[in-house]
């Protein structure tokens, strides 16, 4: 069986080569949950996301890091809104059916792509015994701890975000998805981050994690009194985001760039 597979970058910034990079599969039919986890570690990307024509315009969604199927993946998404429209098989809005329920890929009025995602709202949590010295961060330089989907540690300069360098090994004990790093930004962005792989997850740090920033997002939103921010995230290939907060919802919005297309092929257990 042969499946079209084609590799995007989600959230590029000011190059083609920057952004998150997701592999997207399309499913002539949807296959067991381990050849889905296997065709993800084997892809290697931080995410890989399978879809599914569910017909009348609606399409079925998974998402699996090299590790684990997870229940929302921002950068991963719009790249798939991204492939179907490149390739015209849809047009936008586009509707997906996901673990977190309906979400939607549009259009804006400037080319960007607009994800929908619901708001992840983060509460106070305490600082895990051991972290900051895994992360190289003073006590003194930390502001807040909070805990959504990721535990969130907000600090008081983007230069510590930028310049860490932590111990990874101790951050995949954490029973957590992902922890994030995150300060006000500098310039014409409202706030920066770091995304690190908790427990499980497969991935040690995420160029650009877009269901993360439906929490940053509405954190950030309230400290600046603003809806609509410019957000960044400082990993080596980088990536930027507007975020608009709404009342229940966030949306994102970015841009893709696709620079590899191919097939899989995956064979049935008697064919081999």
């Amino acid at each position: 069986m042969e499946l079209p597979l084609a590799r995007i970058a989600a959230f590029i910034g000011s190059t083609p080569l920057s952004g998150n990079t997701a592999s997207v599969v399309r499913l002539q039919t949807m296959l067991p949950d381990d050849v889905l986890l296997a065709l993800a570690f084997r892809n290697g990307d931080s995410e890989t996301v399978y879809l599914f024509d569910s017909g009348e315009g609606r399409w079925q969604l998974r998402w699996f890091t090299p590790g684990v199927e997870v229940d929302l993946c921002g950068h991963a998404t719009l790249a798939a809104g991204h492939h179907l429209l490149e390739e015209s098989l849809a047009s936008a809005p586009i509707t997906f059916d996901t673990l977190s329920g309906e979400l939607t890929v549009d259009v804006d009025e400037d080319g960007r792509l607009a994800l929908d995602l619901p708001i992840d709202r983060p509460r106070r949590y305490e600082m895990p015994e051991g972290l900051l010295t895994a992360l190289g961060i003073g006590e003194s330089d930390v502001q807040s701890v909070h805990l959504s989907r990721d535990l969130i540690i907000t600090v008081r300069d983007s230069r510590t975000v930028s310049e860490l360098s932590p111990d990874h090994q101790f951050l995949q004990t954490l029973s957590v998805r992902g922890i994030a790093i995150t300060a006000a930004g500098d310039g014409d962005v409202d706030f920066v981050s770091r995304w690190f792989g908790g427990d499980g997850i497969g991935v040690v740090e995420d160029p650009v994690t877009g269901s993360a920033h439906a929490a940053l997002a509405p954190l950030w939103g309230q400290r600046l009194d603003k809806t609509r921010l410019e957000a960044q995230q400082l990993s080596r290939e980088t990536g930027a985001l507007t975020c608009i907060v709404h009342q229940e919802r966030v949306t994102l919005l970015g841009r893709c760039h696709s620079w590899l297309r191919g097939t899989l092929q995956v064979d049935h257990p008697s064919e081999g």
